[in-house]
Parts: structure tokens; C-alpha cells; sequence
């Protein structure tokens, strides 16, 4: 299927697009860079050391790719309404529509953030520069941010450099396929 538009048009497009469980990597768009969800979830679960009891926020969950995987206290946020509709529908998981940048929670209610292979998708710079205030105000204990890209294939896609990311832990991406090209970011207890 051909999907067309804005960023937020495509998502919505792929939330309404007939399937099941088994099209997570096209709904939450894994289909391109083909990493595995699985070992993903995993990085991520043990880069942030989460806990059964950690309360963890995803910006931008999706259908929930990478949530089927995370043992915790999980709430995902996105702005995709059909896409939360598959997430509940395959998972049950707490979400809520909601923008990135105006996250409706207080101060250090999270344990736990990451935000997955989404910051490529956001419509400027200073909506990302909002985004992290808002994960950095709602966040105790650690934060990962990951595929954010230095360059891309898309013309669409919004590039980063590392230096606006000052003050955070910076590592080359884990996917094969992205080294040099996209970086993740982590900030710990003690930097938030």
C-alpha cells in the first residue's frame, strides 16, 4: 500500500490499513529498516535497566511494536488515533492520544522514557526542542531517545546533530544498517 501526505496522514493511513498483529512492523513503520523489534525492546528495556514496577512513558507507542515487550508499569502516547485503536485492540495497554510536546503528566511521574525511531517524524526542530523539555520535566530516572538521524533517504525526515543534544550520553545507532547515520541520546538520574 502507497501511503501519501504529511507525516501525520501517513500514520493514520497505516492505523486504518486491514491486518492483525503480525503487520506490527508495517504499522509502527519497522518495515524499511527491517531491525528486529524483539532485540530493540530488549536494548531498550536493559540500556534503561526497567523494572516490573518502574512506571515507563513511550512517546509515539504506536500499535505497540516495541511495547509487547516491556514488563512494567507502561503508558504510550501518540497522535495517531488509529494506531493507539490497533495498540489497545492487540495489546491492552494504557495510552492515550496526545502530543509530544505537551505531555499530560506531573513532574517526575515516569520513571522511565524512550522514545523510538519517532523524532525523524516530528514537523520541526523547535516542536523536538519542546518534546525534550517535556520528557526531561516528566521523567525521574533515565531517558532514551533512539534513530535519531544525522542523514536519511527521506527528504521528509527531520535531521539532528549531535550538538543539540548537549549534555546527554551519545552512542551510534544499533541497527546495522544506521551506523553513522543515526545516533541515540540518554540522559541518567544524575543529568536529569
Amino acid at each position: 500500500m502507497e501511503y501519501s501526505g504529511t507525516w501525520r496522514e501517513i500514520w493514520t493511513q497505516k492505523g486504518e490499513m486491514e491486518g492483525g498483529i503480525d503487520d506490527l512492523y508495517i504499522y509502527d513503520g519497522w518495515e524499511k529498516s527491517k531491525a528486529d523489534i524483539k532485540t530493540t525492546a530488549y536494548k531498550i528495556r536493559k540500556e534503561l535497566d526497567i523494572k516490573p514496577d518502574d512506571r515507563v512513558l513511550e512517546i509515539g507507542c504506536g500499535a505497540g511494536a516495541l511495547a509487547q515487550y516491556l514488563e512494567c508499569e507502561y503508558i504510550g502516547i501518540d497522535f495517531s488515533r488509529s494506531l493507539l485503536k490497533k495498540h489497545i485492540e492487540f495489546f491492552g495497554n494504557s495510552v492515550l492520544y496526545g502530543e509530544a510536546n505537551d505531555i499530560p503528566f506531573k513532574d517526575k511521574w515516569f520513571d522511565k522514557t524512550f522514545c523510538w525511531g519517532v523524532f525523524l517524524y516530528f514537523e520541526s526542530l523547535e516542536y523536538a526542542e519542546q518534546v525534550l523539555r517535556e520528557i526531561v520535566r516528566v521523567t525521574r530516572s533515565g531517558i532514551l531517545i533512539g534513530e535519531l538521524p544525522l542523514e536519511s533517504h527521506d527528504k521528509k525526515h527531520l535531521l539532528y546533530t549531535k550538538e543539540m543534544f548537549d549534555g546527554w550520553i551519545l552512542e551510534d545507532a544499533w541497527t546495522k544498517k544506521y551506523k553513522g547515520k543515526r545516533f541515540i541520546a540518554k540522559k541518567r538520574e544524575e543529568n536529569l
